[in-house]
């Protein structure tokens, strides 16, 4: 003898008898059948959001570049923070980490290190010659000048800028984490030429 087991359903205030072996309604065709949607309208609808989002890219392509510097700097913070060197007496919530890339012709491509983000560029550019043992004569009128320039526009940050001004910018901001350029400019130069031959 086969026993059926039933149980009894409230489906909008209309009670029906369910075999619980019959209880999906597909199996009992029951008249109240909601058919599922294909499954590949939401397929598709990605696929046109994605193609959507490709046309705007272009318009979006700097600030995704920005995006992309600040993620990997974050990356690359974890890791600077075990070996950068700098004044070890700064409090962790005033330093901030770079890696410093030194100028042409070193032996040492480059550095990590940490600074104060309240110091000056002119401070840091101090800092970072006497962290790398670079020669400094910055305040020699006719000697070429160490600056600190910009990873991705090249730009020599003005001397009397904070590091703070740079990292809190829109446009081109510094990454804690991120990468700096040190080298040696004339005084009318104003900008690096070929930076990514220092990046390599």
């Amino acid at each position: 003898m086969v026993v059926q087991e039933s149980s009894a359903l409230n489906t909008e205030a209309r009670t029906l008898m369910v075999v619980l072996r019959h209880r999906h309604q597909s199996d009992h065709e029951c008249e109240k059948l909601e058919i599922p949607k294909p499954r590949m309208a939401a397929t598709q609808k990605l696929v046109k959001d994605i193609i959507d989002s490709k046309t705007g890219e272009i318009a979006n392509k700097r600030r995704k570049g920005a995006k992309n510097s600040e993620t990997a700097a974050k990356v690359a913070l974890m890791k600077l923070k075990m070996h950068a060197d700098g004044d070890k007496s700064l409090p962790q919530t005033e330093r901030v980490y770079f890696q410093v890339f030194l100028p042409k012709g070193r032996k040492e491509k480059s550095k990590p290190m940490f600074f104060c983000h309240r110091w000056s560029v002119g401070k840091v550019v101090d800092s970072a010659a006497s962290l790398a043992s670079l020669k400094n004569d910055n305040n020699k009128l006719t000697a070429k000048k160490l600056r600190l320039c910009h990873s991705t526009s090249g730009e020599a940050l003005p001397l009397d800028d904070t590091l703070e001004m740079w990292i809190t910018k829109e446009d081109y901001p510094l990454y804690n984490g991120g990468n700096i350029i040190l080298e040696y400019l004339d005084a009318e130069e104003q900008s690096l030429k070929n930076i990514e031959s220092y990046l390599e």
